[in-house]
């Protein structure tokens, strides 16, 4: 089946939001934030709480998770599934949920990434906020990754826009925080702040750049890659535009 593209817009809310945002004592909460299996792990946990009063109902569904022409995809999937689908979480209580590999315990020959996207179902008050979280999971292979590995490049599309472009040639995913452009006299331009997002293994990503960051050759993109700070300086020969 094709998989599913969303606009940069719903992508703000759809994937990043679980994470990026904290939920009001009375909202749906998510812990953890993010998901691995381990070669041998055939489930995975996580729990839905509700701070509220009243209960909380929820769908839970898993996507296949690429990254294609910059941008995310979710498609479909067999590989992992979630118990219980539809779940009410208690009045100041929690609900178990579990992710399921379908195909027993084995790994998969290289990383393979997934998206548990949990929908706040509507309830009794109709001017309620429903929430919307996204949580990461990855399935470790056999073989342990040697990890990822990030190189930048300037990229337009086809407005002139410029675009920072992070690429992946690493086996392993790389979660990419605090992204910024550090330009002429070190003046810090934000790209993208808190956490910016991921970069798949074998895959890239896009961020547009902000319009006062100057211009290549001149700066250097800093950033939290996976905990750690990291310096990316793109190549004379990466360096796209004017």
């Amino acid at each position: 089946m094709h998989g599913r593209r969303f606009p940069r817009g719903l992508l703000a809310l759809a994937l990043w939001l679980g994470t990026a945002t904290a939920a009001t004592p009375d909202e749906l909460r998510i812990e953890p934030v993010s998901l691995t299996l381990q070669p041998g792990q055939s489930a995975a946990t996580l729990w839905l709480g509700n701070g509220g009063a009243a209960p909380l109902h929820a769908q839970v569904r898993v996507f296949a998770w690429s990254q294609a022409d910059g941008g995310e995809v979710l498609s479909p999937t067999r590989e992992l599934a979630v118990s219980p689908p539809l779940v009410q979480v208690p009045a100041q209580g929690r609900q178990l949920v579990r992710v399921v590999r379908i195909a027993g315990d084995g790994a998969p020959p290289a990383e393979a990434a997934y998206r548990l996207i949990v929908d706040q179902l509507p309830g009794g008050d109709p001017a309620a906020h429903l929430l919307r979280y996204s949580i990461p999971v990855f399935a470790a292979p056999a073989r342990p990754p040697a990890g990822p590995r990030l190189s930048a490049r300037i990229e337009e599309d086809v407005t002139g826009r410029r675009l920072l472009r992070l690429e992946n040639s690493g086996d392993r995913h790389a979660r990419v925080a605090d992204l910024a452009f550090v330009g002429t006299g070190g003046q810090v331009h934000v790209v993208a702040p808190n956490l910016a997002g991921y970069v798949l293994a074998g895959s890239y990503k896009h961020w547009p750049l902000p319009a006062d960051a100057g211009r290549p050759p001149y700066g250097r993109f800093q950033a939290e890659v996976d905990g750690a700070p990291a310096v990316l300086v793109p190549a004379p020969e990466l360096l796209g535009g004017p």
